[in-house]
């Protein structure tokens, strides 16, 4: 099976929309998750002094808090990653058909009438 150039950048853009989507996920996963995770140590080293009940019920707010945060986080890496997979593509095929019509168009400018 022969590809065309327009198959070839194709595909090249479906691999960018994978590849660019995946890793700006999981970059955002990895920057937001050493903070989260500092909140939450932080809230449980606020438990040190606490004992039993005010213990457990400090605990679960602090897990409460840190369930919160990653579903922020989540939300946002979501965002984050299919603006970066999706927004290229649309504008590079949008360039590329502008610069072939104006090609095309200053062309036929200095073609000789018949």
């Amino acid at each position: 099976m022969k590809l065309n150039g327009w198959k070839r950048i194709g595909i090249a853009s479906v691999l960018w929309i994978l590849g660019a989507g995946s890793h700006t996920y999981d970059s955002e996963i990895d920057r937001f998750s050493g903070i989260i995770a500092s909140t939450h140590v932080q809230c449980d080293s606020n438990l040190a002094g606490k004992t039993g009940d005010a213990w457990a019920t400090g605990f679960n707010e602090c897990d409460k808090e840190a369930d919160d945060s990653l579903a922020l986080v989540l939300s946002e890496a979501r965002l984050d990653a299919a603006l970066v997979a999706l927004v290229p593509v649309p504008m590079g095929w949008g360039f590329t058909y502008l610069v072939l019509f104006l090609a095309r168009w200053v062309r036929r400018g200095f073609m000789r009438p018949l």
